[in-house]
């Protein structure tokens, strides 16, 4: 009786395998078409920088060391599912216009002007603490540089895929990506340039 039921149970292990390879397929495809659900896989990458108040308030309310264990494992979730979804996002959107991606770039990056602003005035306040000054400014900057190369990898994938549009102006930007405040001006004007340029190519009686 033993020996029938396992080869049962193997033959539906793989067909349901089989039916949700099948799925993922389609679920792939209709998501790639789709400009909204792709940009979905950005909210890892927005939330990363307010990962550390969200661990601490999701946290606050367990005995300490649960609490901790809980902080931990939400940090390190955060952080392992932002170029993760960061990879998934390019590998969808590789055949989506250049300007597009660096709006979405853009957009990501200034959803982490306030984070970077908490950052800066708490590395200013430790500043002026005696004990505490280098080892906590050295963990915030390490923090942000974190943040910011996460999320470079999407401005630089959208700068790679524009250089056939503008070769100098997206390699001097590429590079600004890596410098603080740099990387979200030098996107932003690229973008400006872009709608500047739209709207030049209008007929003049368009709204």
């Amino acid at each position: 009786m033993e020996n029938c039921i396992f080869p049962v149970q193997g033959k539906l292990a793989r067909t349901l395998l089989k039916n949700a390879i099948q799925y993922g397929i389609i679920a792939i495809r209709n998501i790639q078409g789709d400009l909204c659900m792709k940009r979905l896989l950005l909210i890892p990458t927005v939330i990363l920088p307010y990962s550390v108040p969200i661990a601490y308030f999701v946290s606050k309310p367990l005995p300490e060391d649960a609490a901790m264990v809980l902080f931990i494992s939400i940090l390190a979730a955060c952080f392992a599912a932002a170029p993760v979804c960061n990879v998934i996002y390019m590998i969808l959107a590789r055949k989506d216009d250049a300007r597009v991606l660096i709006c979405d770039a853009l957009l990501v990056k200034l959803l982490h002007v306030p984070a970077y602003v908490i950052i800066f005035i708490s590395g200013a306040i430790a500043a002026l603490m005696i004990f505490f000054t280098l080892p906590l400014i050295f963990m915030l900057i390490a923090f942000d540089y974190v943040i910011l190369l996460c999320s470079s990898m999407l401005s630089a994938f959208a700068l790679i895929k524009h250089v056939r549009h503008a070769k100098l102006l997206s390699i001097v930007t590429l590079v600004c990506q890596l410098i603080f405040c740099a990387d979200v001006i030098s996107l932003l004007v690229l973008h400006l340039l872009h709608v500047r340029k739209k709207r030049k190519a209008l007929p003049p009686n368009a709204p």
